[in-house]
């Protein structure tokens, strides 16, 4: 993926959390193509609509609405809209384990979700004040201040998010699995379509594992292994230059054409064609 521009935290800030307000009238420039980051960004839209896309699936948002970014997830702005929003963007070394932890399950189906009125004024009476506070630094104390305030805003929306997961009631062992299964998934650029492979290393069964992920996250572990070489395979169809036949090898698979029936059966076209229509 080094086609797609990766924004470090060190670039934004010597501090590593920053913010911004972003509106209609708001003077910020909005990132609006396609990047990755290396931190996470806490988002909440105060008013309006706006559309943003993450790893090819666009989301709307609208007031109340608030979304989280992991690090390195591919997103960018589709339509800004008329949308009045906040975006905090904090290094994960301010984010402790069972946080993070919280995260990366709601990453496991990443969804826009509401907050309720008094949450959303909350969090947008700590924006203005870290907002402020941003302008305003100085010294150790100011920083350690802004550090509570971002910590706080990260505090309020997965305090949401945990809720969110815990309505699933999802067994916790099950989850943990499907967490190690996704890192293992994410940890090669070339993506092991055997299943055998994964539950080796997880020390189960295939029969088990398969069991687990279609529990957490609706779909066999091999649909879910498919879906991660698609998203792949798109991500290298408009991010980069590669050949099609590049692509296949580049994701492990030597077959030329049947890399191509398997995308152009998951997508609807074929890889030529997509990457024509999306770069249109």
């Amino acid at each position: 993926m080094a086609d797609i521009p990766l924004h470090k935290a060190v670039q934004q800030s010597d501090f590593g959390i920053f913010a911004k307000e972003v509106s209609p009238f708001s003077p910020n420039r909005l990132i609006n193509y396609t990047h990755r980051d290396s931190y996470y960004i806490f988002g909440i839209v105060e008013s309006g609509t706006c559309r943003v896309g993450i790893d090819f699936k666009d989301c709307d948002l609208s007031a109340g609405s608030v979304i989280c970014t992991q690090p390195h997830q591919v997103h960018r702005i589709v339509d800004k809209g008329d949308a009045k929003s906040f975006l905090l963007f904090i290094d994960g070394v301010f984010i402790d384990a069972p946080t993070k932890q919280t995260l990366a399950e709601y990453a496991l189906s990443p969804i826009p979700f509401k907050i309720s009125d008094t949450q959303r004024s909350e969090l947008i009476q700590l924006f203005s004040m870290i907002l402020r506070r941003i302008g305003e630094r100085e010294n150790d104390e100011s920083k350690t201040v802004l550090q509570n305030l971002a910590c706080t805003v990260v505090g309020i929306i997965t305090d949401a998010a945990r809720k969110i997961i815990g309505q699933e009631s999802k067994n916790r062992r099950h989850i943990e699995i499907t967490l190690a299964f996704k890192e293992l998934l994410s940890a090669n650029e070339q993506i092991n379509r055997n299943v055998s492979h994964y539950a080796e290393s997880l020390h189960i069964s295939p029969v088990y594992l398969n069991e687990v992920v279609k529990n957490v996250t609706g779909v066999s572990v091999s649909r879910y292994i498919q879906n991660e070489l698609i998203l792949h395979a798109k991500r290298m169809l408009v991010y980069t230059s590669l050949t099609v036949r590049e692509i296949s090898i580049h994701l492990g698979i030597d077959d030329y054409a049947y890399f191509t029936r398997v995308f152009t059966k998951a997508v609807g076209i074929s890889p030529t064609l997509y990457r024509k229509k999306y770069l249109e």
